[in-house]
């Protein structure tokens, strides 16, 4: 009999914890879900953001962050929704919204405003080019004098071809409204390569003072040097106009 009784006290105290759980729980979901009531937003649109906000509090986001990116948000409802746009028309929903935070998508490619990035990616690219083939070829020649060109006009080459390479990209991209017609564009393209190879020869003959050939071990550690260099070009910036 003593042990029955005991039993329903447990019982009891079991169902008197779990109900002030869910007061509790219920408490804290009105005084969250009230924030957002009396701000200005619409029934919706307050019930869109305090899903969110239960949605954005569980993921590894601080609260700062987290405080940050619901301000802005509501912000934003509060001048949308002047038009009659809705948090769902504006975000897709609740879940779409976290995903667009926690995963941004990538900024499109702009040719103009990646320019320099590109150039310095091209320079690199074709420095490593020049750098593995003198370096290599020189294993191979059969003369005691091998055809090498210096240090000094690798890098003049490279820093042509790499400053060229992206505004050639530019002329030739498809789906913009270009400036010139592509009758123009041509010779433009034709007239660089034209002023590159005067270049790589003029480069090729520049006295040993100021384009010393280097040794061949040499031109292939600068080649993995500018390899890796170009590596952690491509992988920082946005590259749209490389040659690979």
């Amino acid at each position: 009999m003593s042990s029955n009784s005991d039993e329903k006290r447990r019982n009891a105290n079991v169902r008197q914890k779990n109900a002030n759980v869910h007061q509790d729980r219920d408490r804290t979901t009105k005084i969250v879900h009230s924030q957002f009531d009396n701000i200005g937003l619409t029934k919706r649109n307050a019930e869109y953001m305090f899903k969110f906000n239960q949605a954005i509090s569980g993921t590894k986001l601080t609260a700062d962050q987290q405080g940050e990116i619901v301000k802005k948000m509501v912000d934003e409802l509060l001048a949308e929704q002047k038009s009659g746009k809705t948090a769902r028309n504006m975000w897709g929903t609740v879940d779409q919204k976290v995903e667009s935070i926690l995963n941004p998508p990538k900024r499109p490619a702009d040719p103009i405003k990646d320019y320099w990035p590109n150039a310095g990616y091209n320079m690199l690219l074709f420095f490593v080019i020049f750098s593995f083939l003198y370096g290599i070829t020189y294993f191979f020649s059969k003369t005691s004098h091998p055809t090498t060109m210096g240090i000094t006009g690798i890098v003049v080459t490279a820093a042509v071809a790499g400053l060229g390479i992206p505004a050639l990209t530019m002329l030739i991209q498809p789906g913009v409204k270009h400036k010139y017609s592509l009758w123009v564009r041509i010779p433009l393209i034709i007239l660089f390569f034209l002023v590159w190879m005067l270049i790589f020869f003029l480069a090729g003959i520049l006295p040993a003072v100021i384009n010393p050939i280097l040794n061949p071990y040499a031109y292939i550690v600068l080649g993995l040097l500018g390899a890796v260099a170009a590596f952690f070009v491509k992988r920082r910036w946005n590259i749209t106009g490389g040659l690979f």
